[in-house]
């Protein structure tokens, strides 16, 4: 005769004593494992299945084949008794059980890392943390000053995801993501990041063949670098017409430091940002007069905030945009 198991998810709680540290366990998660219940090795396919959308790409990340994936799927549904997903043309997406689904799901998955994180890294932050940036801020101002971070905590790893585009918390592509625009979701903690400032930039051989320019009016007779309109994934990013009402546009990239190469190569003015631009030996700041203000802003999943190694890193970005603010916010 079997006899099912019971899972039961600690949260955990470390407490600095005189002559050491305690750490405290209250249950706050049972789940019964066997007599027809689902286990825990099947919830991490069908986490990783609602994240990637799509059988390959959840087994590729899984390292397995897409077979056992399904086959692990279908074992969750024959225990509930409920589809959990739907395929159509983008992928497969949750059906109103998978969904009741996926909040029981990530509450395992986030009380499991939170519990194993408290026990390990009470007292040095170690292991691996995602950061998701734009590809701007994140190649060409976060990555040259990360030293501090990791001579402060020698055991932390950093993985930076710098892309043109929003990079997700919800999905799981990062556990810090810094985005233009103020993300609104309710599972998230945000906060606004620093202030920084763009301005015109050419390069001097482009100057010195192109025709006068020594007001906002002579803006109109120049070529501009862009962005590619229908493709921005941010209505931030669309300054050009504060600075001329119908630019001329010969060049246009998803990517901002493909603009600034533009820029060095001769092609127009970019619209940069000045901890790009100022320092650039190849480009001149024109029109020193002309500028626009935008914003980065940062968050991370509700219950991560708690993360030790989320918390150093969270921290150092905040005191470091703190730091550069003269950089960031150059006139």
């Amino acid at each position: 005769m079997s006899c099912p198991i019971v899972l039961i998810i600690f949260e955990f709680e470390t407490r600095d004593f005189t002559h050491g540290l305690c750490v405290f366990a209250q249950p706050v998660y049972h789940y019964r494992l066997g007599d027809g219940m689902f286990d825990w090795n099947d919830m991490r396919y069908f986490l990783e299945l609602q994240r990637s959308g799509r059988l390959l790409t959840a087994a590729k990340r899984l390292n397995t084949t897409h077979s056992t994936v399904a086959r692990h799927i279908e074992s969750i549904e024959q225990h509930l008794g409920a589809a959990l997903f739907v395929q159509n043309a983008q992928g497969y997406e949750l059906t109103p059980a998978g969904q009741t689904l996926l909040k029981h799901a990530e509450a395992m998955e986030n009380a499991a890392l939170l519990a194993q994180e408290e026990i390990t890294q009470a007292i040095a932050p170690m292991g691996k943390i995602r950061l998701g940036v734009t590809e701007g801020i994140g190649i060409m101002f976060i990555t040259s000053r990360l030293r501090g971070l990791f001579e402060r905590y020698p055991g932390l790893e950093v993985e930076l995801v710098a892309v043109p585009r929003f990079v997700s918390i919800l999905n799981r592509e990062a556990e810090i993501s810094i985005h233009l625009d103020r993300p609104n979701a309710d599972l998230l903690i945000t906060r606004k990041l620093t202030d920084y400032r763009l301005a015109l930039y050419a390069s001097r051989l482009y100057l010195d063949k192109a025709p006068p320019l020594n007001s906002r009016e002579d803006l109109a007779n120049h070529y501009w670098i862009g962005y590619v309109d229908d493709l921005l994934f941010s209505q931030e990013l669309l300054f050009l017409n504060n600075f001329c009402r119908t630019p001329t546009v010969t060049f246009r990239s998803t990517s901002v430091i493909a603009q600034q190469q533009a820029a060095r190569a001769g092609l127009g003015i970019a619209v940069l940002p000045n901890y790009m631009g100022s320092n650039d030996p190849e480009l001149v700041r024109v029109l020193p007069e002309e500028s626009v203000q935008r914003s980065y802003w940062i968050s991370t999943r509700r219950e991560l905030h708690k993360s030790v190694r989320l918390r150093v890193v969270w921290d150092f970005l905040l005191e470091l945009c703190k730091e550069e603010q003269g950089v960031l916010l150059a006139p």
